[in-house]
């Protein structure tokens, strides 16, 4: 019987419900939909096409097997030698040299004239062999009548000419029409794809009307890294003759040979040297046609142990592909790493908490600070799947410790919450999150996720409070501090000058009190240590407080210092205090209560140069806010493009009252 293992979830006697592709594995090993006993329906989703997964394989390789932190984070998440791929092939080159005698031979093809002979009525009889006479005399079912001197035939022995169309070498150029065919199509896809990332890597026109310049330039350095100068060059040539080659195949269809030749009839792929394949000018480059596509084009078939050993390969890459996202995005936001044995590493940047990166033997990539966030690769595609039945998997999900992030192939699954189906977690919600190797926003995307998880579970707690009963004579001016009921809470970092004369003043006030306490010694009488104890835990507090607050003021987007407002509250320990900040570059970030549950996170407004109301509008709700602000949000801005408005992390309820457009997300 087989076993599965759910690579997030325990050990299972079996697939009891439908299940997310490449979310178990079956005795041991990764598999698709071809596991032997599986009824339709039982896996939700498919294995990706191989477009998807060479693009990842070659990715891998193009690491080596044992990549380093540092050689991943240099290396560009998408797919490998696209300059190279959009050149033409030696196939492509082949076909653009040999095509026109294959034109020929299907328009004109070599014949064999077939003679047989059977009986006909005599209308329809044109030529009779000599044994005519014969076969008719010893028929007389053949006869009309006869008479005294003669017989009248009804029917009679002909002979019939008919050309042979189904010659060995004539099915050769048939079916290489089909193999030509079906490679052009490989071929075509590779090439739009690549297309595509040319496209959605243009900085100029529209795209910047439509999108944060922030964005188009970090796009724009990575397409620069990964794509030469000539390659849209190149790509528009190869696209224009292989466009022009398929045109010129998919008529053949039609043409005389291709319709007589038997659709059923296959040829060997090693050829046999036929006088018509040597000698005649057409057939031989035909020949040579085939054997170019055998070398460079043809797919052996593969037996069943075959595909599952790829896919094994496949989906190892496939999860390389999501820690190499993840890395990628860790070092574009600018936190630094650290090995701490095989598979784990120890991030860190300058005021947040530390994150431990780890890699279980399942592939499950886990984030751990104050709190966990576990990013399951699946090799799998949910293009088509039941909508219905994959959100009430990832419902079931929801219980699990932690947020779940299911890091999926292809375009975003065809959910009712498309808040799901993209990547945006509220209440800790198990999510789907879509990417390809083919898209070039995916390491955008992929900072966008981990900005938002960041900016919860690895910043330090505000205000920094703490309890000193006994603390007298504080300064009243230092507005950047608050003291009242034994709550000393720190509202931002003192800058350099506050700094020195918070030390300044703790030192004197210990002074003072050691002179007092010493007089009181000296006289016998008895002295409070109460505010002696306050001053050293002020001392300490101070020195916890900047490393925690210094990094409020540091703007997210450009990275410059920016003014930090602090906004105390009603509360004495500081429980309900926020802050917001603003910078030179007009980028706004800070702490927000949430209207609907009370719950305080962080928001980001960036500065993007563009309408966001307008572009809000003309986004579709599966690309808002990637396509248009990119990784530089930590709430989810509200869908309306609102300036300040966001959505509540934990609740999900937008800030606007009046907003109509962030309910309608889970039913867009």
């Amino acid at each position: 019987m087989t076993t599965f293992q759910f690579r997030i979830g325990g050990v299972g006697p079996a697939l009891d419900r439908a299940r997310l592709c490449d979310a178990a594995l079956a005795d041991g090993k990764r598999h698709g939909e071809e596991l032997p006993g599986l009824d339709d329906g039982q896996l939700l989703g498919v294995w990706p096409d191989e477009l998807e997964t060479n693009a990842v394989v070659r990715l891998a390789e193009a690491v080596g097997d044992a990549p380093t932190w540092d050689v991943q984070a240099a290396t560009p998440p998408v797919a490998q030698k696209l300059g190279e791929r959009a050149r033409p092939q030696p196939l492509d080159l082949e076909i653009a040299r040999h095509l026109q005698h294959l034109q020929h031979v299907c328009h004109r093809p070599r014949l064999h004239l077939r003679v047989e002979e059977e009986r006909l009525p005599v209308s329809r009889a044109r030529r009779t062999p000599v044994r005519a006479i014969a076969e008719l005399v010893s028929h007389p079912g053949d006869w009309q009548h006869r008479t005294l001197r003669s017989i009248q035939p009804a029917r009679v022995l002909a002979r019939q000419s008919e050309d042979e169309w189904n010659l060995y070498e004539n099915r050769v150029a048939a079916r290489l029409v089909d193999h030509l065919l079906a490679y052009l199509a490989r071929r075509l896809e590779e090439l739009r794809r690549i297309r595509e990332i040319l496209d959605a890597s243009r900085d100029h026109g529209d795209q910047l009307r439509s999108t944060s310049f922030h964005r188009a330039h970090r796009i724009s350095v990575l397409w620069s890294s990964t794509l030469e100068s000539k390659t849209e060059k190149d790509l528009g040539s190869t696209l224009a003759r292989l466009d022009a080659a398929q045109h010129d195949l998919q008529a053949l269809l039609d043409a005389p040979l291709y319709q007589r030749v038997p659709r059923r009839q296959g040829v060997a792929h090693a050829l046999k040297a036929t006088n018509i394949l040597v000698n005649d000018l057409h057939y031989r480059k035909v020949a040579a046609l085939w054997r170019a596509w055998v070398k460079h084009g043809h797919r052996p078939q593969e037996t069943h142990a075959q595909r599952a050993e790829r896919r094994q390969r496949d989906a190892a890459a496939w999860d390389r592909f999501v820690l190499h996202l993840v890395i990628r995005a860790f070092t574009s936001l600018g936190w630094v790493a650290r090995e701490n044995g095989a598979g784990r590493w120890i991030v860190t940047r300058p005021g947040s908490a530390t994150v431990i990166v780890s890699v279980d033997r399942h592939g499950v990539v886990s984030l751990q600070a104050t709190a966990t966030l576990r990013l399951l690769p699946l090799c799998a595609n949910f293009a088509g799947a039941d909508g219905t039945a994959l959100t009430r998997e990832l419902e079931a999900w929801d219980a699990v410790e932690g947020e779940v992030a299911a890091v999926h192939v292809g375009a975003p699954a065809d959910l009712a919450d498309v808040d799901r189906a993209t990547g945006w977690a509220f209440g800790q919600r198990t999510v789907l999150f879509p990417c390809s190797p083919w898209g070039i926003d995916s390491e955008e995307r992929m900072a966008r996720l981990l900005n938002g998880w960041l900016s919860r579970a690895a910043v330090p707690k505000y205000p920094v409070s703490i309890g000193v009963p006994g603390l007298t004579d504080l300064p009243g001016h230092w507005e950047w501090l608050r003291y009242q009921h034994t709550h000393l809470v720190a509202l931002r970092a003192p800058d350099p000058h506050e700094s020195a004369e918070a030390r300044q003043w703790s030192t004197e006030r210990a002074r003072d009190l050691d002179t007092k306490a010493q007089q009181a010694k000296q006289a016998r009488q008895a002295t409070e240590i109460a505010p002696r104890a306050a001053v050293d835990k002020f001392q300490g507090f101070l020195r916890d407080l900047i490393p925690q607050l210094s990094g409020l003021g540091v703007c997210p987007v450009c990275g410059d210092r920016g003014i930090v407002e602090p906004r105390p509250g009603k509360m004495a320990d500081g429980s309900d205090a926020t802050w917001w900040a603003t910078c030179a570059c007009k980028s706004e970030w800070g702490l927000r209560p949430c209207k609907a549950c009370g719950t305080r996170y962080r928001a980001l407004s960036a500065q993007t140069g563009t309408d966001l109301a307008a572009c809000a509008t003309a986004t579709p709700a599966r690309d808002w806010p990637d396509k248009v602000i990119g990784r530089d949000v930590w709430a989810q801005p509200c869908s309306t493009g609102a300036e300040g408005q966001f959505c509540c992390p934990s609740c999900g309820a937008c800030s606007s009252s009046g907003c109509v457009r962030c309910p309608l997300r889970s039913t867009a």
